[in-house]
């Protein structure tokens, strides 16, 4: 999927379709050769995926605002994931789905600075906690363990994304 960082990257800053072509542009440039040809076709399809993981990331941080502020579990819809072009076919995601959740780490560096690394955790068919509150906790005990975040103190988890795939 070429070009897909950069198109979801621009995606989810809610950059204009030019912005999102001169982002394209840049990394041609910045990469020659690397991608290959553009089209206006593969691009349109890379930008609709990648609306749907903000459009479904958006969702998701409205429950756990929600959820948050009232105290009230908020289970976890459908509205809150989304699949991507590199998804299994469909009769397989209706009876053996993985989830893959990627989610903000936010931590204190040793300088006291704040900073964030995007992680990845994978969940099997049956193993999705079922409300936001319990998906926080868990990605909250799994970043610490996973051994990829930089030096400094975990802070808690920032935005969230669910693929099925």
């Amino acid at each position: 999927m070429a070009y897909w960082g950069t198109i979801q990257s621009a995606v989810a800053e809610r950059a204009s379709t030019a912005a999102i072509w001169g982002a394209i542009k840049g990394a041609q440039i910045d990469e020659p050769g690397r991608y290959g040809p553009v089209t206006v076709q593969g691009v349109n399809e890379i930008r609709s995926a990648a609306a749907q993981i903000r459009n479904t990331s958006d969702s998701l941080g409205k429950a756990r605002a929600l959820e948050e502020r009232t105290g009230l579990s908020q289970s976890i819809t459908s509205r809150m994931m989304t699949t991507v072009p590199w998804s299994r076919e469909g009769q397989v995601l209706a009876t053996l789905a993985d989830y893959q959740v990627r989610f903000e780490a936010l931590f204190t560096t040793p300088l006291g600075r704040s900073a964030s690394v995007m992680l990845t955790a994978k969940y099997g068919a049956t193993e999705l906690p079922g409300t936001v509150g319990e998906l926080i906790d868990a990605l909250g005990n799994y970043a610490p363990a996973s051994g990829s975040l930089p030096m400094g103190t975990f802070e808690g988890i920032g935005s969230m994304s669910i693929t099925v795939v």
